[in-house]
């Protein structure tokens, strides 16, 4: 992450503290601040499952009104607010993919100097998202560490130990097994309608994206990103690959039956196997940590996440920040969210808590949450998330589509995907 010399003397300033306490762990009730915020986010963000109970006794005169909409509506709504010159609320939550082209906007306000000393106590790879030109302009709020969940009954009936797939070559020889023996495929992957998402799960894992840390286009230029897709292809031509499109009713009942033996998905999935997805399937689902691509190589990534923002519109900024700073960095009210609403927190002195040490039932009493506070201190910073994001992941899922069809090599389709990327944003 580049910072400007005084955000880099500031942040050295306040390493020395002790973890064990964020600053926000020691504020004391404020009456004297007055204000009626308005806070946006979407259905099941968790945003509004906030410890606001607690807030309300430290800050008794702030109240905190709520504007929920599906995900695609809050941002719709603050592009449109943001060209009409005003109707922002005061804080919003949004995801860390669509965080750089508000950035751009200039519609964020700056959080700079109440953010730094912040900065030891959260996920690093997190800054990234919420930093311009040596800036912050957003707290991190939940990070979205990335495992394998994988099903317990399939691979022992497959007679497949899950704790010798160490690389994505084990990971293969075990589908390979899998089918043999119980005719269940590996992982659900479309091929018409592919989202991209593996892709971007697996290259993260690498430290890789669509551009590199100049912002020039980096898929057709790492011979890691051909081997990825190629790997993937191996899927789709062996049978090993179950063809079901992402969300809809027949991805989610493969979870549940089981037609799939596994999901390399981030720790918010978890939340849906056990709500909606399959909670029939308690004790049948497990987790291990991502395969590696070499042996001793990254088995971390990174996949979804949000941070809360403040607009430069608010005439309430510093109730604003009372409200961001309680919430996201103070260690109790982290803890209680992540119970209420399995909203993986990016302040890592939550993970403090013992509840991260309490077996799971639904993985079997496995301690999964450990699992996930371990993967997401090792994420590496990749070039995923970016201004260009939602257009390159547009063009990147085309050609994945056209890949998995067999209409084009992974050699072409990544650059195809790379040509119309540099056409369209102008980058290098």
């Amino acid at each position: 992450m580049k910072k400007s010399l005084y955000v880099l003397v500031l942040s050295l300033l306040v390493l020395p503290l002790a973890l064990a306490q964020t600053p926000a762990d020691a504020l004391v009730p404020n009456p004297d601040l007055h204000a009626t915020l308005e806070v946006w986010a979407w259905q099941g963000s968790g945003v509004d499952t906030f410890a606001d109970a607690e807030f309300a006794e430290y800050y008794p005169n702030i109240q905190v009104n709520y504007v929920l909409r599906p995900t695609g509506d809050v941002y719709q709504q603050i592009q449109l607010a943001a060209v009409a010159g005003g109707g922002l609320p005061d804080v919003s939550n949004i995801e860390d993919s669509h965080l750089r082209q508000f950035l751009e906007l200039g519609i964020l306000h700056d959080i700079t100097d109440r953010a730094l000393p912040y900065v030891p106590f959260m996920n690093e790879f997190k800054w990234r998202h919420v930093e311009m030109d040596g800036r912050y302009y957003g707290m991190p709020n939940d990070s979205g560490p990335v495992a394998l969940f994988y099903r317990r009954d399939v691979f022992e009936q497959a007679g497949v130990n899950p704790d010798d797939i160490h690389t994505w070559a084990d990971y293969y020889d075990a589908a390979q097994v899998i089918m043999a023996e119980t005719g269940v495929p590996m992982w659900q992957q479309a091929t018409a309608r592919n989202s991209a998402r593996l892709f971007e799960i697996l290259m993260w894992q690498r430290g890789l994206g669509y551009v590199d840390e100049d912002g020039a286009v980096l898929l057709d230029r790492d011979e890691g990103i051909l081997e990825i897709l190629e790997f993937m292809g191996r899927f789709w031509e062996e049978g090993l690959a179950l063809d079901a499109e992402e969300w809809t009713d027949s991805w989610y009942r493969n979870f549940a039956d089981p037609n799939v033996a596994t999901h390399p998905g981030a720790v918010w999935m978890g939340t849906f196997f056990k709500s909606w997805i399959a909670p029939d399937a308690a004790g049948q689902w497990g987790v291990i940590r991502l395969p590696a691509w070499e042996e001793g190589g990254s088995r971390a990534s990174n996949d979804g996440g949000s941070s809360l923002v403040i607009f430069e519109e608010s005439t309430q900024k510093e109730a604003a920040w009372a409200y961001v700073e309680f919430h996201l960095g103070r260690t109790a009210s982290q803890v209680q969210t992540f119970i209420a609403s399995d909203t993986f927190p990016s302040l890592e002195t939550a993970y403090d808590d013992p509840y991260f040490d309490e077996p799971d039932p639904y993985y079997g009493g496995q301690v999964v949450r450990r699992i996930f506070t371990d993967v997401v201190q090792e994420i590496p910073e990749a070039g995923i998330y970016n201004v260009d994001y939602q257009e390159m992941n547009n063009l990147m899922a085309e050609q994945i589509q056209r890949f998995a069809v067999g209409q084009v090599s992974a050699h072409d389709a990544l650059a195809a995907a790379a040509r119309e990327i540099r056409s369209r944003t102008g980058r290098r």
